[in-house]
């Protein structure tokens, strides 16, 4: 902004700055830092009038409206009526974001509204815009008064030289000399004397050479010494002469000689001198007038009163496209464009007939017929009479700087990339559909969509890439949406939606769906084929705010709460996200300090061996007890200090603490040979130091390596799984472990895992919480446990919390667990002495499957009660159960060979309870007793295979003693089955 005014100005331009609350002022300073303008400030109207007649005064005023004591408006009114202030121009800088405000501030005089919040690159952009227009005003003001001032000037030159010749010719002023040749005598007459200021001549031509300029002497003593013969043409000379006050007079010197001798030489020689210094200033004046009207970059025009041309420069020519032999002669009506109404043409020479001078903006038409905007200064040329003798017209084409101030105007709504409303226009909008939707009693949305991943991708392929995908999404997008609904473009990969007039919230939802269906189809560019997801943040009026800002910042926190629950999926605000987001800001402040506040700490918890019990190593998890907020959950604070980077610093303190405490239990002979496990968040998996960070943990707590184990989730090397490979084979290298932790909550794919360095994997425990009644789970459980033992890897499962479970998974040959059945995580000094104690884990033998055991479930206990005498008698091994739960826990701890439920119960049927027993046990005879008939679900589950039989209530006890012995039967048939291995 500086290099716009710095040809002109020695200093820079000011701004002054008009706000009654300090830290107004204080961001519109930060926001012009480093622009070049010197910002003054003034927290009153009172003070910003002083201020703005202090020399310099102000170039520029941002003044906000809404201020005690005397308000913007009148703090204007003041500046317009001052003549001294009535020329600066005023931008509101204000809250107040309605059209109406912004009308009636540009009609009392304001060149410009802004409203706030304020953004640094408005600001900045509007302030060089009107700096520059108004220095541009300025100079062509300078330029047409300096122009007027010449032509004034050249006009009373040729007035006085003519009357100068009047003088001249009714009584000379010439100087006369008459020199004598053979004595060197001279004599001046009295005019001469006067001229150079001397009371008489100096007698001798030797005497008078002190007087005439070096750099002219030998050219008047050449003309004086041969001057022309008596009757010939007079000798003509300009040359300087000294005044008697030291300054020099250029004079015209003409001569010949009056008598020669009979050889021909001068005898007397006589002339006259005349002072042309005058004429001499002139010249060069007229010289500098002429550089000026052919040089200057403006157009020049000079009509004599009836509009005709007489004059015209050559910027002129250049800007009309006329040349000045077509210009002379014809009326500056040729320059008209037709754009102005008569009425126009008709004030201009008004205000110009009667204050001699117009200016402002004006649309002409060049001679190929282009169109083109122009600052137009005419001034009128007056003679002594009062008469206008000529009009000059000075000429600026400023049609780029319009197209500039357009563009300007262009970027401060568009967004360039994608041509989509950037954010301030979309505010706009939704300011706009907030207020007729109050007049109409209809709701409006708002939909913040963000790309997900887009980072990784404009990494991987370039910004050239990113853009142009960008450009497809906004072309994408611009296609869903209704008419006079905006989509527009907020930042990076975030996009804004406007949904106005809605009447029903199915309507966004349809919305949100098209967009996220639109999105997951492929996208080509430069012949790849990329695919994206988005989340969405939505939030409605009136329900969620009645102000832009309030929807915005609503919207915000969907988004956010969508972000966090997973991909291309959408959510709508409720108030709790917004208590949810205060906690979240504040956690996140109070976690920027809670490393050096040491209010951080290491936990231990211990993995223990399904075969012995043993305790075989321990994973450091990370605690955070803050005296603000108590103990904070990991999972709340986690992903926070993984959004804003501050994992990497905890995470290295984590793994440099965990190693040193390590290393000290070896040296107490309490921690050989635990094996220590330390997460690596995905942040820290992709720095590029890592290696050495972990080298230096090592080398600095002097931990062996192979006792050190990193446990990589999936999500840390998904993006860039080449990359992670080599990064694997890196840190290897070292001599330490690698596990997978969280696995089967990602893609957990064979064909990039194998690929991997990989020494265990860890079961994520949201598969073991119900491993023991969810088929699914303990099927995703046992598939995990298979696969890593093809693949020659450990497997430990988290989160085991009951014998159950435990039993369970060591029955499917899992190696390892970690959970609340052996210990939760624990402090130093507890966990010290777990090891101390060296406590381990009961493990007991798995039962035999060699005895009849029958499992019986009821929700009534005389039920169970009456059925457990009738069938002991039969010498069968009986559990009994009340609930499918307490059955699932009998199931996981015994081997069962007939499951015998009733039907109706409250946490499940007993069809449903027994097909998910026939998932997990498929081994088990399966038979349902109740008093109640679903035939519907009961005939689905023994077409399916999940139920046996089927028997009533009240049953029989001959009958049911001898289908329980039938189900036995069975059982034994297939065992023998089985054992003796298909026919030969």
């Amino acid at each position: 902004m500086a290099d716009a005014t710095a040809s002109d100005a020695k200093t820079p331009p000011v701004v002054l700055a008009v706000d009654d609350m300090k830290a107004n002022l204080a961001v519109i300073k930060a926001m012009l830092e480093g622009t070049g303008v010197d910002v003054r400030c003034a927290e009153s109207g009172e003070a910003a009038l002083r201020a703005a007649v202090v020399t310099p005064q102000p170039d520029l005023i941002l003044l906000d409206v809404m201020m005690p004591g005397m308000d913007g408006h009148a703090v204007l009114a003041r500046l317009r009526a001052d003549p001294a202030t009535s020329q600066i121009p005023v931008i509101f800088v204000t809250a107040l974001n309605s059209p109406t405000d912004e009308q009636s501030g540009l009609l009392e005089g304001a060149v410009d509204y802004i409203t706030k919040p304020l953004t640094a690159s408005t600001l900045r952009a509007r302030v060089k815009n009107h700096l520059e227009l108004k220095w541009t005003r300025d100079r062509l003001a300078r330029h047409n008064a300096d122009l007027e001032i010449e032509v004034q000037r050249r006009l009373q030159e040729n007035q006085d030289l003519a009357a100068r010749l009047q003088l001249t010719l009714s009584a000379s002023g010439l100087g006369i000399w008459e020199y004598h040749h053979d004595d060197d005598r001279l004599d001046w007459n009295p005019d001469l004397c006067r001229m150079l200021g001397v009371d008489r001549a100096p007698g001798t031509m030797a005497a008078t050479l002190p007087l005439i300029h070096p750099d002219d002497s030998k050219l008047v003593l050449a003309a004086i010494r041969n001057p022309p013969p008596p009757g010939g043409a007079a000798q003509v000379r300009e040359f300087r002469l000294r005044h008697a006050d030291g300054h020099w007079l250029w004079v015209e010197g003409r001569g010949q000689a009056l008598y020669r001798d009979a050889a021909g030489e001068p005898l007397v020689s006589a002339g006259t001198i005349a002072d042309i210094t005058r004429r001499k200033e002139i010249e060069t004046e007229r010289q500098l007038a002429s550089v000026v009207f052919t040089g200057i970059s403006d157009g020049i025009c000079i009509t004599d009163p009836a509009g005709r041309i007489l004059s015209v420069n050559d910027a002129f020519c250049q800007i009309t496209g006329y040349s000045s032999a077509e210009a002379l002669g014809q009326t500056t009506a040729i320059l008209r464009s037709g754009k102005h109404a008569p009425a126009f043409y008709e004030g201009l020479w008004q205000q110009l007939n009667q204050h001699g001078r117009w200016q402002g903006e004006v649309t002409n038409r060049r001679k190929n017929g282009e169109l083109y905007s122009a600052w137009l200064s005419v001034s009128a040329i007056r003679d002594a009479q009062g008469q206008h003798t000529h009009y000059v017209g000075l000429i600026s084409d400023i049609s780029e700087r319009l197209q500039a101030a357009e563009r300007i105007e262009y970027l401060s709504s568009f967004d360039p990339l994608t041509d989509l409303p950037n954010r301030a226009l979309l505010n706009d909008r939704l300011a706009q559909a907030l207020h007729n939707a109050t007049r109409m009693a209809r709701q409006t949305a708002i939909l913040l969509l963000d790309l997900d991943r887009f980072r990784v991708i404009n990494e991987s392929f370039g910004a050239m890439f990113g853009d142009a995908l960008l450009q497809g999404v906004a072309l994408r997008l611009k296609t869903l949406v209704r008419d006079g609904d905006t989509v527009g473009r907020r930042s990076g990969a975030e996009f804004g939606f406007v949904m106005v007039n809605l009447e029903h919230e199915r309507d966004v939802i349809a919305l949100a769906q098209r967009l996220l269906d639109a999105l997951s189809q492929p996208f080509s560019i430069n012949g790849q084929q990329v695919s994206l997801n988005a989340c969405i943040g939505i939030s409605l009026s009136p329900r969620d705010g009645s102000s832009a800002d309030e929807l915005l910042k609503t919207a915000d926190v969907a988004l956010s709460r969508a972000k966090h629950a997973g991909s291309n999926i959408f959510r709508f605000y409720s108030p709790e996200m917004d208590a949810d987001a205060a906690r979240r800001l504040a956690l996140e402040s109070a976690l920027r300090t809670a490393l050096d506040n040491h209010e951080l700490a290491v936990y231990y918890q211990p993995q223990v061996s399904l075969d012995s019990g043993r305790l075989i190593g321990m994973e450091a998890l990370l605690r955070w007890h803050s005296p603000q907020f108590g103990t904070v959950s990991p999972a709340e604070f986690i992903p926070l200090a993984e959004d804003n980077g501050l994992i990497v610093t905890i995470g290295e303190w984590v793994l440099k603490t965990a190693c040193r405490q390590a290393r000290r239990w070896l040296n107490l002979g309490i921690g050989a040979p635990l094996r220590l496990a330390v997460n690596l968040s995905a942040r820290q998996f992709r720095q590029a130091n890592l290696t050495q960070v972990v080298s230096h943990a090592l080398a600095d707590s002097g931990l062996p390596a192979a006792a050190l184990e990193l446990e990589i989730t999936e999500s840390a090397f998904i993006d860039d799984v080449e990359q992670a490979i080599a990064m694997c084979h890196d840190l290897k290298k070292l001599g330490i472990k690698l596990s997978l932790d969280d696995f089967g909550t990602g893609y957990s794919s064979l064909s990039y895992i194998s690929r991997f360095p990989f020494d265990k994997i860890k079961l994520d425990q949201s598969f073991v919480s119900d491993i023991i009644e969810n088929p699914v789970n303990a099927a995703i459980a046992t598939a995990a446990i298979v696969m890593a033992r093809s693949l020659n890897l450990a497997i430990l499962a988290e989160g085991v919390e009951t014998e159950a479970q435990a039993r369970f998974l060591r029955g499917r040959r899992c190696d390892a667990i970690q959970g609340y059945l052996f210990a939760p995580a624990l402090p130093v000094g507890e966990f010290e002495q777990l090891l101390t104690g060296r406590q381990t884990l009961p493990i007991a033998d798995l039962p035999s499957v060699g005895e009849n055991t029958l499992l019986i479930v009821d929700d009534e206990p005389n039920i169970l009660n009456a059925l457990s005498r009738l069938l002991r008698r039969e010498g069968f091994h009986i559990l009994t159960a009340d609930t499918p739960s307490a059955a699932f826990e009998h199931l996981a701890k015994h081997p069962v060979q007939v499951v015998l439920s009733d039907q109706r119960m409250p946490e499940m049927s007993g069809s449903e309870f027994l097909s998910r027993v026939r998932q997990l046990y498929p081994d088990t005879v399966r038979i349902v007793l109740s008093g109640y008939t679903d035939l519907d679900s009961v005939t689905s589950a023994i077409n399916q295979g999940a139920i046996y039989k089927f028997l009533t209530k009240p049953w029989d006890d001959d009958a049911l003693r001898e289908e329980i012995r039938e189900a036995f039967r069975l059982v034994k048939e297939r065992r023998q089955h089985f054992s003796a291995g298909p026919p030969p």
